[in-house]
């Protein structure tokens, strides 16, 4: 069909071919017959059983297309777990997605849910739904941690976004050669979320962080995010975490914070906090900002930001 199309002037660099699970890797097999030349491969959680630890003849591989970006949503199960393209997108973390059933008392969609989310993922993205963006790194736990924030590389455009649009950076991901890149969705569509760096320095003892639940409020929307953390408070000493909210709040009116620490047998905290900043990474507006205020354990606690 390909060599058809050619012989009747289509060009081959205008090509864009999709496949999920074995469909990924036809494509590659498609791809390499024609020497890499069409123009776009998307694989969508390529299959993983019967093909890992193949040789990249016996898969799909960057050199199939002059342009290969990849999905990974269930490299633990029927997905394929190491980068085969210009650019992975491991959907967090590749492994198990927000809305999937946990347990096989849910029959067939516990095997196949997360494999199927890449497919519902890349249509949130040709429809318009909303715009994910990946962040470089080299381990899920990094991503998480806050590690792996900044995308210099990508120069003015920012960290690459998921799914069609992902062309604009083409070429810089051609000069980088492979680029792993995390990102966190919501359970259901639109699946993308909103990241912020919160960042805390307290006034008096160190604490050990829990996890801490921050809402965002505006335009009678409210945004939820839980940030899970091993790291220790110290005092005097600027904390940074890592915040995805479930949606965004153009304009933030209110913040509520709610923290929980580790130590279980201990009295619950008060501690004084000196400054929170919240900044969100895909937006150029100030940060927002409050300053000496007192926290309680478990006791949420809410506030109007001011620009910093």
């Amino acid at each position: 069909m390909f060599k058809y199309a050619k012989k009747h002037g289509a060009s081959l660099s205008s090509i864009h071919m999709i496949g999920a699970s074995l469909g990924a890797h036809i494509s590659g097999f498609i791809g390499a017959s024609l020497k890499g030349s069409i123009g776009r491969i998307t694989a969508l959680d390529p299959a993983g059983p019967q093909f890992t630890g193949t040789p990249p003849e016996d898969r799909l591989d960057s050199t199939d297309a002059q342009f290969v970006d990849v999905l990974h949503t269930d490299i633990d199960v029927l997905g394929f777990r190491k980068p085969l393209g210009h650019i992975d997108f491991y959907v967090n973390g590749g492994l198990d997605q927000p809305g999937c059933p946990k347990t096989i008392f849910s029959g067939e969609s516990y095997f196949t849910c997360d494999h199927e989310r890449a497919v519902l993922l890349y249509l949130d993205s040709v429809n318009g739904m909303c715009v994910s963006r990946a962040f470089p790194c080299s381990s899920y736990k990094d991503f998480l941690d806050g590690n792996c924030l900044k995308c210099d590389q990508f120069g003015a455009a920012g960290c690459p976004v998921v799914g069609y649009d992902v062309t604009e950076w083409k070429d810089v991901l051609l000069r980088l050669g492979q680029t792993t890149a995390f990102f966190t969705t919501n359970a259901k569509s639109p699946f993308c979320t909103s990241a912020y760096t919160v960042d805390m320095m307290l006034a008096n003892e160190d604490v050990d962080w829990g996890y801490i639940t921050v809402k965002l409020y505006g335009n009678g929307e409210e945004a939820v995010a839980t940030i899970v953390s091993n790291k220790s408070a110290k005092s005097n000493t600027e904390t940074k975490l890592f915040a995805q909210f479930d949606k965004d709040i153009q304009s933030v009116e209110e913040v509520s914070l709610k923290f929980f620490t580790w130590n279980i047998f201990k009295l619950k905290y008060k501690f004084s906090v000196l400054q929170i900043r919240l900044t969100h990474l895909q937006s150029k507006e100030r940060p927002l900002c409050l300053y000496d205020i007192l926290l309680q354990e478990n006791k949420e606690f809410t506030f109007s930001p001011v620009l910093c």
